[in-house]
């Protein structure tokens, strides 16, 4: 980080961005204006990605998405938008979802997010998808998991191996990143029936820099770090991000992590 208040202090380095490992993939507060300005100049170094959540880019003004952007630009965080407004483009068929696109493009944003968990679609589709958007310049974020459109899950209806091709197909079809959705795996169920070996299994096939995962829990994250090294991409809210970077330097949130991060 940059600019310190206490250089001093032994916080262990973290790589400059741009990174492809060790992203920080923020949901954005809903307020926006001197809110984000006012968030990234304390914190920018630490935020990758900055995502407009659910359908906010579509409801926002022009002015207020154009001035989001500019921001981002101003301390490099990429702009991503969630995969709510993409399913919204996806109900009104091809020449919709290539305008969304073209708009996306042309306003500055970086990253579109495609869920293949809140809308059913045929895999060829998805990488056709994959393809066009990559080709206008847009990075693809695919959202992969155990839950459709966040219903209740049972050990019996998770399907691994269509979770893998998934990853794989996304991947070779040119998507930037493929994000596991926390539903059904850390997310709405009770601790001790978290599904770490479910979570294992989908991403471990991936190289680190292939994948993202969604924790908000300070626990869950401490958790991936444990597993998976201080370089594994999380998604967490803006407020969870300074929990995310204590765990990522290895002085908490949680105890088992104090003093245990180290590297070479």
């Amino acid at each position: 980080m940059k600019n310190l208040p206490f250089p001093n202090l032994p916080f262990k380095k973290r790589e400059q961005k741009p990174r492809n490992k060790g992203i920080n993939y923020v949901r954005a507060p809903v307020m926006v204006g001197q809110c984000i300005t006012d968030y990234l100049e304390a914190y920018g170094d630490l935020v990758d990605i900055f995502k407009l959540s659910g359908k906010q880019a579509a409801m926002m003004s022009t002015s207020s998405l154009k001035e989001f952007i500019s921001t981002c630009r101003k301390y490099e965080v990429l702009v991503a938008v969630g995969n709510p407004v993409m399913d919204v483009a996806l109900s009104g068929g091809t020449e919709v979802v290539n305008g969304f696109l073209e708009s996306a493009r042309e306003y500055g944003v970086d990253i579109i997010e495609i869920s293949s968990i809140a809308r059913v679609i045929d895999d060829d589709d998805m990488c056709r998808l994959i393809e066009s958007a990559s080709k206008k310049g847009l990075k693809v974020i695919n959202e992969i998991g155990v839950a459709f459109a966040h219903s209740q899950v049972d050990d019996k209806n998770i399907f691994l191996e269509r979770l893998k091709r998934q990853s794989r197909l996304f991947t070779e079809a040119g998507s930037w990143k493929v994000l596991l959705e926390s539903e059904g795996l850390t997310e709405n169920i009770d601790r001790i029936d978290y599904r770490w070996q479910v979570i294992d299994k989908v991403i471990s096939p991936l190289n680190l820099d292939q994948f993202i995962v969604e924790a908000d829990d300070q626990d869950v994250l401490s958790k991936y770090i444990e597993i998976y090294g201080p370089d594994v991409n999380m998604m967490v809210d803006h407020s969870r991000l300074l929990k995310l970077e204590d765990a990522r330097i290895g002085f908490g949130p949680s105890q088992f992590l104090w003093g245990k991060v180290v590297r070479y």
